[in-house]
């Protein structure tokens, strides 16, 4: 018997950033932009107010194309606190088609279908209407 990992896992919620509203505005309606520095020319993870690059603040929020492709992943089997309940459940590197590689879980996949360079696409779950989203993804 296969494992199938259930979307609907903890969605801890982060302190709310004034400078990082264009992320999380995207994020409520299922939109995924990135951070690009304008000075640098780079997108850049995770969102900030300042490129960790250069240091610029002059930002831009495009949409991503929300495509990437696992990097590496691990299944957890054994966790503490609220996770406990939600094993195994997959933590995952996923390198977005923008360039920039993000620690993510994918979720909405069986074991079998896992594997490094498995394509995948992002998703958004919040665990209610007032939860700021997770950034997730599953097989494309």
């Amino acid at each position: 018997m296969t494992t199938y990992f259930e979307p609907g896992l903890p969605t801890d919620q982060p302190a709310f950033d004034p400078e990082t509203a264009p992320y999380w505005d995207a994020a409520r309606v299922g939109h995924l932009v990135l951070p690009f520095c304008e000075a640098c020319q780079q997108f850049f993870w995770y969102p900030r107010g300042f490129c960790p690059r250069c240091a610029g603040d002059s930002l831009a929020w495009p949409e991503a194309t929300g495509r990437g492709e696992v990097y590496s992943y691990s299944v957890v089997r054994r966790a503490f606190g609220e996770w406990a309940e939600y094993t195994p459940f997959v933590i995952a590197w996923v390198t977005l088609d923008e360039g920039v590689t993000l620690l993510t879980n994918i979720i909405g996949c069986s074991e079998d279908q896992l594997a490094v360079g498995m394509p995948v696409e992002a998703v958004f779950e919040s665990g209610s209407d007032a939860d700021l989203p997770a950034l997730r993804f599953t097989p494309a």
